[in-house]
């Protein structure tokens, strides 16, 4: 969903992705939702063989990863790379299980941590 600002800035986009029963201890009360907010003006330009190299994963897991740390849902991943969603979500598990966590919050905030590295921008 485009959330309008003054005219002479981009809209914000804003992400709302219900929460599972499985998630649903997140912190002191019950989620019910995520939402990210993502101003495509200050989106990071990482390098892709910095976070390919860095985090161990192959190119497709990079493209990947580096999408959902700009703001893309997996289905608008999906789409973009011409894949299913479900060979997105297999890319996903692939890298949890490389990685050793457990989400994409925690994928999301690993790549935007590799911003802080010396040459991490394109």
């Amino acid at each position: 969903m485009a959330v309008r600002r003054h005219a002479a800035l981009p809209s914000l986009a804003l992400h709302a992705a219900p929460v599972g029963r499985s998630q649903e201890a997140f912190g002191p009360g019950v989620v019910a939702a995520l939402l990210l907010l993502v101003d495509p003006a200050s989106r990071l330009q990482l390098d892709p063989r910095l976070v390919a190299d860095t985090l161990g994963l192959t190119a497709s897991e990079c493209e990947v990863a580096m999408a959902l740390a700009e703001g893309r849902s997996v289905r608008d991943v999906a789409m973009a790379g011409g894949r299913l969603e479900n060979a997105t979500r297999f890319h996903l598990k692939r890298i949890y299980r490389r990685l050793g966590i457990a989400g994409q919050a925690d994928l999301v905030r690993l790549v935007l941590s590799l911003a802080e590295l010396p040459g991490s921008r394109n």
